[in-house]
């Protein structure tokens, strides 16, 4: 008897430039048709990746201003009874309230955007009752899951000290198409300032730890004069940040470029990309980055960036997040600038995080969940 493809619903507030969204636009775009059946179900229409989604690819929007569209999304399982849904970001929470009111023989699939200790770590400074509230009804739902999707190995041990226990934990990285990557940097001839000449992407927030890598280029500026950091991305933490520039005396070293549409073409020329998290689930930015050939520096923060670099092949990783730290470890990737191959940091990234690869990881996930019940209901 031959198996019944799998009719998996992904969910996601939207399809826009985010890196969940990336993420989501490559399985959907990559995923077996033979073995799946793929739909979408978001909360708000329009969107980078949305507008580029394959035609076979059937969209559900939710509609509405609701943050968590419970009774939307849930009518709309209940009438279409797919055999996963597969959830990230705010869905994960929303499905998570509803789940027990799923078909019974849907299967839920939940991928967390961030480290949940380090993120909620975070929030409870801000809100510690209602973040702690939050915290205790993601737990609880991931806990509920059929399997969670973890970006890293670190995410993996953090979410096992939290339920106990590792079950239905499984790692999968994020994925990249390197050869559109490569097509993408390419399209455009950009020339950035510095020697060395460094480059950021990310929003302008404080989990990003800008502050940090500004007071680090103080000291790196001491030995090289020339250093200039082109920082691609907008925030709330702009004028702060601005401020803090002319402060620090580093007015000439720092170009605040605001949001680029395609900052791929900045990352492919610069010396290195570097970017100093307090955490980050998988930093897409800087797989873009290796992507396109160029080193990065990263921080040893929560989250996968000790997977992402390998020194000696394609970066530094500073142990710490501060401007010491930070600084020592510029310094030495612009020692070693000569001795970095950007074919061989390419080819790592191809042979750990093309898309396929990555892709038949999220199928053996879906496949897990559901085949003991497959051909039962054929």
């Amino acid at each position: 008897m031959s198996a019944r493809k799998i009719h998996v619903l992904f969910a996601i507030p939207s399809l826009d430039r985010g890196g969940p969204d990336r993420v989501m636009f490559e399985i959907l775009s990559t995923i077996d048709r033979s073995r799946f059946v793929p739909s979408l179900m978001v909360s708000e229409p329009g969107g980078h990746y949305l507008s580029k989604l394959p035609a076979d690819i059937p969209v559900e929007v939710l509609g509405g201003n609701r943050r968590y569209p419970v009774l939307q999304a849930l009518r709309f399982i209940r009438s279409t009874r797919p055999d996963v849904v597969f959830a990230t970001l705010r869905m994960n929470l929303t499905l998570g309230l509803i789940s027990p009111l799923l078909p019974g023989h849907t299967r839920l699939v939940l991928r967390p955007a961030s480290p949940v200790s380090a993120d909620f770590s975070a929030l409870m400074k801000q809100s510690f009752f209602k973040h702690r509230v939050a915290r205790q009804l993601l737990v609880s739902t991931l806990r509920r899951a059929d399997a969670v999707v973890c970006q890293s190995l670190a995410m993996q041990t953090d979410l096992g000290k939290l339920f106990g226990g590792t079950a239905n934990l499984h790692v999968v990285a994020n994925p990249i198409d390197v050869r559109e990557v490569t097509r993408a940097a390419n399209a455009t001839k950009v020339t950035l300032r510095g020697r060395p000449a460094l480059v950021s992407v990310a929003r302008l927030v404080p989990l990003k730890g800008y502050d940090v890598l500004l007071e680090a280029l103080v000291t790196v500026r001491e030995r090289h004069a020339d250093v200039h950091l082109t920082i691609l991305g907008e925030g709330a933490e702009r004028a702060r940040l601005e401020a803090m520039t002319r402060k620090l005396g580093l007015s000439h070293t720092v170009t605040f470029a605001g949001y680029v549409p395609e900052p791929l073409p900045y990352v492919r020329a610069a010396d290195l990309f570097v970017l100093t998290s307090r955490y980050d689930a998988f930093c897409n930015a800087a797989l873009e980055a290796l992507a396109c050939g160029t080193p990065v520096v990263l921080t040893n923060c929560p989250g996968a960036n000790s997977e992402l670099v390998s020194k000696g092949l394609n970066g530094q990783l500073a142990l710490t997040v501060d401007p010491v730290a930070v600084a020592a470890s510029i310094e030495l990737a612009v020692a070693e600038l000569g001795s970095y191959d950007r074919d061989r940091i390419q080819a790592d990234v191809q042979l750990r995080f093309e898309s396929g690869r990555i892709v038949n990881a999220y199928e053996r996930v879906l496949a897990s969940v559901t085949e003991p019940r497959m051909e039962t209901r054929a």
